[in-house]
């Protein structure tokens, strides 16, 4: 569990309302939209999912048990899609979340869009020369 920032109910709903508010953005941006409205078709389901994993990565909670990294291979995307996550997770972490909830929530994000984005990229040509081969 975190040590700076204690699971509370307000901490809980202010991630909750961050999640749903984000993919409302996230859904409407034309870069991520796409990407987001063709593969997610359970959206109560995510956004309880994507609750879950930031209350964890933010508080310190154990509900969220699942792999997020093998879901996201399938999907056509590239580093441009990480960091267009991060341009707008940012923003939205900072204005919905309490401080220092919302700046450890932006941090988190830019640094998960970066080594996800690079590794991501890395996975996805290995799998191509596979293939190839």
């Amino acid at each position: 569990m975190s040590e700076d920032i204690l699971p509370n109910e307000a901490a809980e709903e202010a991630i909750r309302t961050l999640v749903r508010e984000f993919y409302v953005i996230a859904r409407a941006d034309d870069l991520l939209g796409p990407i987001f409205n063709s593969v997610v078709k359970d959206w109560d389901g995510h956004l309880a999912t994507m609750s879950d994993f930031w209350s964890g990565a933010l508080l310190g909670t154990d509900r969220y048990k699942a792999a997020p990294f093998p879901p996201h291979l399938k999907l056509d995307m590239g580093q441009e899609h990480f960091d267009r996550w991060a341009e707008l997770w940012a923003p939205a972490a900072r204005q919905h979340l309490p401080e220092p909830l919302g700046e450890k929530a932006a941090s988190m994000g830019n640094g998960m869009s970066h080594c996800w984005g690079r590794a991501f990229v890395s996975m996805k040509q290995q799998m191509a020369e596979a293939e190839a081969s």
